[in-house]
């Protein structure tokens, strides 16, 4: 496995000096504003030896939204996607990015039945199980994978897929499951936070199970921890083992079982605010992490 950290919004120089660490590989990049900054990383990472990783979008202006609606109802919105993601192909091909990482379904189909409220995303981000029926969302799916599996291959760049909020059309029916069998150079990112928010508003979802179905699909993980009780807290915090579970914290530990010893996992993505903690508790964050693993 190699080990990335991420880079968001512009080239951090400290945030690099100190983060990249020995156990280090990699960086993922996103929503940089300037194509300046986006030229200047690709050669930083020539001149210096890491790989780099493209988190959609990499250049903010390619899109109008912050992912791509690959699954929206409007044909006018997917071909919109769609041209977003073909301009970061061509990016991340100029860069010889290891990947392209994309959210995915967007829009998120959730169920209207349980609160989403402590959740975070723009109204055109989601429709509910009311406004498109399961095989319509099924074939939406593979409209998708198909054309992203196609651009994989045109393009010469790994696209992985994101698991976003999910219902039970995603984790109680082997929906992904039958379509990444059918386009297998299409790789999923499982993202530890994402999926304890889902746990803790939705009962019927275990994790666990759901990360041990998806574990040969899956090429990327994305690890931080966040806090869930009334509301969502400390996003994008370290992973430590002092975080408890019973305090509304991601049972990081138990997120990673299923993943121990996976071949198919190759980048693991520490997404997390180094700054909230000491650097002798980030190397803990990266030596627990990979022990976990």
């Amino acid at each position: 496995m190699e080990y990335y950290i991420g880079m968001h919004n512009e080239f951090d120089k400290v945030k690099y000096e100190r983060d990249f660490l020995e156990n280090i590989t990699g960086i993922e990049f996103c929503n940089f504003t300037s194509m300046g900054d986006v030229n200047e990383v690709w050669k930083l990472s020539q001149d210096a030896g890491f790989k780099l990783g493209v988190h959609f979008p990499f250049y903010k202006k390619n899109y109008k939204f912050r992912d791509p609606l690959l699954t929206s109802l409007s044909n006018v919105e997917k071909e919109e996607a769609y041209e977003a993601i073909r301009r970061e192909l061509v990016l991340a091909k100029k860069v010889n990015a290891e990947y392209l990482l994309v959210h995915f379904p967007k829009p998120m189909v959730l169920s209207s039945d349980l609160n989403w409220g402590i959740a975070k995303f723009g109204d055109h981000e989601v429709i509910t199980e009311q406004d498109i029926t399961y095989d319509e969302f099924y074939e939406a799916c593979e409209e998708a994978i198909s054309k992203l599996s196609e651009y994989s291959k045109s393009y010469g760049v790994q696209i992985i897929l994101e698991i976003e909020l999910i219902n039970k059309w995603i984790y109680a029916t082997n929906l992904l499951e039958t379509l990444l069998d059918k386009y297998n150079n299409i790789k999923v990112c499982l993202d530890s936070s994402r999926l304890h928010v889902v746990s803790k508003i939705d009962s019927e979802f275990d994790m666990s199970s759901f990360v041990q179905r998806m574990s040969k699909y899956t090429g990327n993980l994305h690890i931080a921890n966040i806090q869930v009780q009334d509301k969502l807290q400390n996003g994008h915090y370290p992973a430590l083992p002092l975080l408890k579970e019973e305090d509304g914290w991601c049972n990081i530990q138990e997120f990673l079982k299923p993943i121990k010893g996976s071949r198919s996992v190759q980048k693991v993505l520490f997404e997390h605010r180094s700054d909230l903690i000491s650097l002798g508790e980030l190397k803990e964050c990266y030596s627990w992490v990979e022990s976990l693993l």
